[in-house]
């Protein structure tokens, strides 16, 4: 995070905020299970498995290739020397968010449990963390938080010893706006259902052209 410019930071919170508003979506509308926290996902799977409940089991399993798929999906992206990367990832989670709302408009379709839509949007937050990527490894995950709150951890010891408070803040930062986009989530959702995740899809489509606006305006400058 550190390594970040300062538009870089602010859009990382922003994505931070969009993957926690669309987690608190997913996993009130699948029932307890998460569309971005694949470690959650991952305990669940096996404790069902261990209590016999195998069809909740399936539920993690169907969230988890799917987030896993769009993380895929996103690496992809990246190795595609000839784009413009960033950009291309935030189309590919713009799409994914709006192929969740045109799925849940037309079929009610679930996979053990996972309705369709909700697969496209755990493989739009495996995408979203190729937004941040360098030399092939993600560098920066904004759709899980464990991270962040163990270097904030470090960090607060870092400046309460001395050092600057601005590594603590970005770290802090990062994880309050997935918090607060969790909770907006979460409200939304009683009054929109699935539909908030246009907002979520709206979000990120203005990121991607307020990315290619800073793009194209870097490219003019002599």
């Amino acid at each position: 995070m550190r390594d970040l410019g300062k538009r870089e930071r602010v859009l990382a919170v922003v994505l931070a905020a969009t993957a926690g508003f669309v987690d608190a979506v997913g996993f009130l509308v699948v029932g307890g299970y998460f569309v971005s926290f694949m470690s959650g996902n991952s305990t669940r799977m096996v404790v069902e498995v261990a209590a016999g409940n195998l069809a909740g089991a399936g539920i993690a399993a169907v969230v988890l290739v799917s987030f896993f798929l769009g993380a895929v999906a996103g690496a992809v992206v990246t190795r595609r020397r000839n784009l413009d990367d960033r950009p291309a990832v935030l189309s590919l989670v713009a799409f994914l968010l709006l192929l969740s709302l045109g799925l849940h408009w037309v079929t009610s379709v679930t996979v053990l449990g996972v309705p369709v839509s909700i697969a496209a949007a755990a493989a739009s937050m495996g995408a979203m963390n190729s937004v941040f990527h360098s030399g092939g490894e993600v560098s920066l995950g904004v759709t899980y938080m464990t991270g962040a709150v163990v270097k904030s951890a470090h960090r607060l010891v870092d400046a309460l010893t001395g050092g600057s408070w601005a590594p603590y803040r970005q770290q802090v930062a990062l994880w309050s706006a997935l918090v607060l986009g969790g909770v907006a989530g979460a409200l939304l959702h009683v009054v929109m259902g699935i539909n908030a995740l246009a907002l979520a899809a709206a979000v990120v489509i203005g990121s991607l052209l307020v990315t290619i606006r800073l793009r194209v305006r870097a490219l003019r400058s002599p």
